[in-house]
């Protein structure tokens, strides 16, 4: 009996103290790394471990759905590499362990956070040997997203040797990369916008890769969704009487010559329509500019012949650009792309059948096939009654406010 009572007034006793709440600033402040070993450019190693210190405990789970494995990479590689997290320390090795006489790079990526969610907006990238000593060979350059004619950003690179040793690297925001060190030899590079971040190219994914020799001067690679197959016409529409908009089922190789002769247009009685030119999507937005400046000028000189005072011609808008801040790359090479537009030498009537072929059209696999598309030129308008043939609205009938009936005495 005499325990119970002492139980019961410890547990009072600590119900009724009174502890000061937690206090101080909201950490909002991401994790810092204190330190990595072994140190950077360091010879000879034979730890089992690269180890990243960091000031707090980082969350093991990443951001997001990713877990920590997500944010290292070991180069070269053999296979996902192992990552140990020890709140925090992280321990980062290869699969099988470090190999004698091999110079790796460890990079760690942006985007560890703590648990409050607060985030690294840097990495850090680490360089060692196993022997003794480090080569001073890089394959350096930038990945673009070619279709969107931008820099690749976050583009996950690969360097293959003949023999399947595989260098890996992340780009930086604007598509820029350092794959190695490497020793002298040749290497199959390969650039991926990795869109499930799983490191392989998938199917329907992005890719650029060129065979070169280390050493070599800077790469530009040009990723865009490929494939071994010819371009086939796949849709022909008259947006006018006198041009027609094609679309191709295989991105066509865009530094190809796209000659009228390649296109044959022929009408129902079998006879043959001239084609004039054939222009390429940037070609066309050049051409729509000329003619809306055209287009403005000759309004402005009607004005002025008729009395009206000179509208002043809106300047074309420019992007604000931060001063002191250079535009981002651009790919050497206009993107490519899957439409064209053709002019022709006569007007198409209204609602008849007619047969387009191409031959001779490259896609991005440098590859060609003929093919030919049939289509019908849209149905003419119903004409508009003019004002005088307008049936005149009835006039409404007049209306007189009700009368109230008389009131009752």
């Amino acid at each position: 009996m005499r325990r119970h009572l002492i139980a019961l007034v410890a547990v009072l006793t600590a119900c009724a103290s009174v502890s000061a709440p937690p206090g101080g600033p909201e950490d909002k402040l991401p994790p810092k790394l204190l330190r990595v070993t072994p140190d950077t450019n360091a010879v000879n190693v034979t730890a089992d471990a690269v180890s990243f210190y960091f000031d707090e405990t980082i969350n093991d789970r990443g951001t997001g759905p990713q877990e920590v494995d997500a944010f290292f990479l070991v180069s070269p590689s053999d296979g996902a590499a192992r990552v140990s997290w020890h709140r925090s320390r992280i321990d980062v090795r290869p699969r099988r362990g470090f190999r004698p006489n091999t110079a790796y790079t460890i990079q760690m990526l942006p985007g560890l956070g703590d648990l409050r969610s607060n985030v690294m907006k840097g990495g850090a990238t680490l360089v060692f040997s196993t022997g003794a000593t480090i080569p001073t060979d890089r394959i350096t350059g930038i990945a673009f997203d070619w279709a969107a004619e931008r820099p690749a950003a976050n583009a996950f690179m690969e360097a293959i040797t003949p023999d399947s040793i595989t260098y890996l690297a992340q780009a930086d925001s604007v598509g820029r990369f350092s794959l190695g060190p490497l020793v002298p030899g040749s290497y199959l590079v390969r650039a991926i916008i990795d869109q499930n971040n799983n490191r392989a190219l998938d199917r329907s994914e992005a890719y650029d890769s060129v065979r070169i020799t280390v050493p070599s001067g800077a790469l530009e690679l040009r990723a865009v969704q490929r494939d071994t197959l010819p371009a086939r016409l796949l849709t022909v529409a008259s947006s006018d009487s006198l041009t027609l908009d094609v679309t191709f089922d295989r991105l066509l190789e865009p530094r190809q010559d796209f000659a009228a002769t390649a296109f044959r247009l022929v009408g129902p009685d079998s006879a043959v329509i001239p084609i004039t030119s054939v222009l390429t999507p940037r070609m066309k937005r050049s051409a729509d500019s000329v003619a809306m400046i055209r287009t403005a000028d000759s309004v402005r000189r009607a004005d002025s012949l008729a009395g009206t005072p000179l509208q002043p011609i809106a300047p074309p808008v420019v992007p604000l650009v931060r001063v002191g801040a250079a535009p981002p790359p651009t790919p050497s090479i206009p993107a490519p792309f899957l439409a064209l537009t053709l002019t022709l030498g006569r007007p198409l009537p209204p609602n008849t059948a007619y047969r387009l072929s191409a031959t001779g059209i490259l896609s991005l696999s440098n590859r060609t096939q003929p093919s030919e598309r049939s289509f019908t030129t849209p149905r003419p308008l119903p004409p508009q009654p003019t004002d005088s043939a307008r049936t005149a609205r009835p006039p409404a009938p007049a209306t007189t406010p009700p009368t109230r009936p008389p009131r009752l005495r």
